[in-house]
């Protein structure tokens, strides 16, 4: 009898792949991307691989074949993949993702190096989480993203996707790892000797390491990065994140128990100090306060508080909401200015930038919005001619032209 899996989606990889495509316009813009590219890109997959690599067939290398659609079997994976072996040393494997798999299959390379250096069972894990992308569909939201941002460099494209694509990728790869896990039956010892080889090169099987002793070894260093910054700011997560997410997910007796122990990993993710969280708190009362100052609120102010408050909240259009509808606006303005101040004086030109933004990002600079930067500077201590000063410095940079019709 086969062994039954819990369901290896993350809802939050979901959430935010959701929020990234929404912000990116996709459903219109994907339509583009078809017309423009066509099978382009899958053509050129197609001709690298065959130039550079061996496609992994049946009459050729019956072994490594049997293993490919067993692990797709294992998935339930229904769509057409081209496997292919490179001749590359890396202890590495990739797919990449069709646009139409009927007529081009999806593709997934799995590097000499690591073909040597695994079992069989152990690239079962590898070729399932390769699959695992393939069915998260993470590499069509890149390729959108790539088409949308073409001609800019990765720190040019706006911090409101950069920072959900950073997220995004690292819950991508603990989903992945999670259909490894199917593919292989099961084996939770094998997935995590299989993690740390593509982490370190390490073959810990050699050293007859139990698997108590590696996740008992694992709580260790998971305890150290979970109370760091170092568990972010790659596209993989630190192999301790892995090792404890796999392990939460093989050991889960039911969905709702899954989803409740990764609390923890998500929340990571998304840790915020004390001032961090009160400047969001800020940004939200003063920018509604200045935004609804001289009459409704514009498209173009509403979309400067959502991208600032984002920066720090994953989901900031549902936080924003929340605070409007549960906060006493007033109060939480000027609470928040006195906290930020206590915290660090510097905070004071943090805030009035944003409020001159957010004054100036629709062109209509008005005199109730002077005023109220005007407010604003004599609660923090500033003087008129001091507050004059710190408008011209920062005029340059957020001031927009009063042209409409």
């Amino acid at each position: 009898m086969s062994k039954s899996f819990l369901d290896p989606t993350i809802p939050l990889q979901k959430e935010i792949g959701d929020q990234i495509y929404g912000a990116l316009n996709g459903s219109t813009l994907e339509f583009i991307r078809h017309e423009c590219e066509g099978e382009y890109l899958d053509d050129c997959a197609k001709e690298g691989r065959e130039r550079n690599g061996m496609m992994i067939e049946k009459n050729v290398v019956p072994d490594i074949y049997k293993l490919c659609q067993q692990a797709k079997h294992a998935v339930g994976f229904k769509q057409n993949i081209d496997f292919y072996l490179v001749s590359d040393a890396d202890i590495n494997a990739s797919s990449i993702a069709s646009d139409n798999p009927d007529n081009h299959p999806h593709i997934i390379e799995l590097n000499a190096g690591l073909v040597n250096l695994m079992s069989k069972q152990e690239l079962l894990y590898v070729i399932g989480h390769e699959i695992g992308h393939l069915i998260n569909g993470d590499a069509q939201l890149k390729k959108l993203t790539k088409f949308i941002y073409a001609d800019k460099d990765e720190e040019d494209i706006p911090d409101f996707v950069g920072n959900r694509f950073e997220l995004y990728d690292l819950l991508c790869e603990l989903g992945a790892d999670r259909y490894g896990y199917i593919a292989c039956g099961g084996d939770l010892k094998t997935s995590i000797l299989v993690i740390h080889k593509l982490a370190a090169g390490i073959d810990l099987t050699k050293l007859n390491i139990s698997l108590d002793a590696l996740i008992k070894e694992n709580q260790k260093h998971l305890d150290y990065f979970m109370n760091s910054d170092k568990s972010v700011g790659s596209t993989h997560p630190v192999h301790p994140i892995r090792i404890q997410s796999l392990y939460l997910y093989a050991t889960a007796k039911s969905q709702s128990q899954l989803e409740k122990s990764m609390e923890e990993i998500e929340d990571r993710f998304n840790k915020l100090d004390e001032e961090d969280a009160t400047l969001n708190y800020f940004y939200v009362a003063a920018g509604y306060l200045m935004a609804n100052i001289d009459g409704e609120a514009s498209v173009t102010q509403k979309h400067s508080i959502v991208c600032r408050v984002g920066e720090k909240c994953w989901f900031p259009i549902e936080f924003i909401k929340y605070v409007i509808e549960n906060k006493n606006i007033e109060e939480l303005y000027h609470d928040t200015i006195k906290l930020l101040v206590e915290m660090d004086k510097d905070n004071k030109v943090v805030m009035l930038d944003y409020l001159l933004s957010i004054a100036f990002i629709d062109g209509d600079f008005s005199q109730e919005e002077l005023n109220f930067i005007y407010d604003f500077g004599h609660e923090v201590g500033y003087s008129d001619d001091i507050i004059a000063g710190c408008i011209k410095r920062l005029l340059p940079r957020s001031f927009r032209l009063n042209l409409t019709f």
